[in-house]
């Protein structure tokens, strides 16, 4: 295990999220990708999960607050499958394990 991975599992990453995430580095098409690198994309990524969460949640009380009941199906199907998307699109958790890691470290290197 190198520096950075001790430094990850010190932060609150799981022996399990570091095996994904090398599973997720080998996988990947590009020759450059590094365990740095998707860490810093994860961290990235958090915010647009956020807002995209956020956004369907918007969507969602609106569509209670304003539809009658053959719609209310139809949008808890649409919400349903927009929620899936976000959480395989941005691994909630990873991402918000890899941004609290990235700004601790910037906290660090500022201070």
């Amino acid at each position: 295990m190198n520096e950075f991975e001790e430094r990850l599992l010190k932060h609150g990453f799981s022996c399990k999220d570091l095996q994904k995430l090398q599973q997720i580095t080998r996988n990947t098409e590009f020759e450059t990708s590094t365990l740095q690198s998707l860490i810093i994309d994860l961290s990235k990524r958090f915010w647009g999960g956020v807002i995209g969460s956020l956004i369907l949640v918007i969507i969602a009380v609106y569509g209670i607050t304003h539809s009658d009941e053959a719609n209310f199906v139809s949008y808890f199907i649409a919400l349903g499958f927009g929620f899936l998307v976000v959480y395989f699109v941005t691994p909630m958790r990873l991402s918000w394990k890899a941004y609290t890691f990235i700004k601790k470290k910037k906290l660090l290197i500022c201070s």
